[in-house]
């Protein structure tokens, strides 16, 4: 049986909660990036991109698309999924961690001036701080696992995971974690796990986005203008 194959560009974005579900899995994969829009166009030549949209992970004969779609199908497979009555509560907390990052923490890099990116960064620390750290310190104060949900690692704590590290890895907004000890804890556990600790310590972990991982992703997505 051939690798699994997970295509993205060079950087976190929609394919970052994959990479973590298959190292927490211990799936072994190839990460394929996105360089040139030739190479996009490829794919969907192939038949590979349904709807046209990456991550893509090729994997057991399948090409499945859509980041949430790929962590469930990880979870699943590397049993990750959590206890049958505890599927409403993860389902619940993944959603509110999927709206955590939306809010603009991997967006911001794409506003069109400083300005706008800044403002786009504080309005996603602000939301953050007011409406979905306050849940998820208060589930992990009631926690005794370290984890979300039950006793062992599922979706709800990878999709949190990848939010709460660009707060973390920010700068700007890294002071807001200060009031949410709960949160900063579960960031040490979450990173200790077996699988995790090797993937954060590797060159695959890369940092929040910048200008070239901007720039290259436009490239990628951007026609050519005539």
């Amino acid at each position: 049986m051939s690798k699994p194959r997970l295509t993205y560009f060079d950087g976190r974005g929609f394919a970052e909660v994959s990479r973590l579900a298959l190292s927490a899995a211990k799936i072994e994969y190839d990460d394929i990036y996105l360089r040139t829009r030739d190479e996009f166009l490829q794919l969907i030549t192939d038949g590979k991109l349904m709807f046209k949209q990456v991550p893509l992970l090729e994997i057991d004969g399948q090409n499945l698309i859509g980041s949430e779609c790929i962590l469930r199908y990880i979870c699943n497979k590397g049993n990750l999924q959590g206890k049958p009555e505890d599927q409403t509560k993860i389902e619940m907390l993944s959603m509110g961690a999927r709206d955590m990052l939306k809010a603009g923490f991997s967006g911001a890099k794409f506003q069109a001036t400083p300005e706008k990116e800044e403002e786009m960064l504080q309005n996603a620390g602000k939301q953050s701080k007011e409406r979905y750290l306050p849940v998820f310190e208060k589930v992990l104060g009631e926690s005794k696992s370290g984890f979300l949900v039950g006793d062992s690692l599922t979706m709800a704590d990878l999709m949190f995971f990848d939010s709460v590290s660009y707060v973390n890895d920010l700068s700007q907004i890294q002071p807001l974690l200060a009031d949410f000890p709960n949160c900063k804890r579960f960031i040490e556990h979450f990173s200790s796990q077996p699988g995790i600790k090797e993937y954060l310590a590797s060159p695959r972990r890369h940092p929040p986005p910048s200008d070239e991982y901007v720039q290259g992703v436009r490239k990628v997505l951007s026609p050519p203008s005539s």
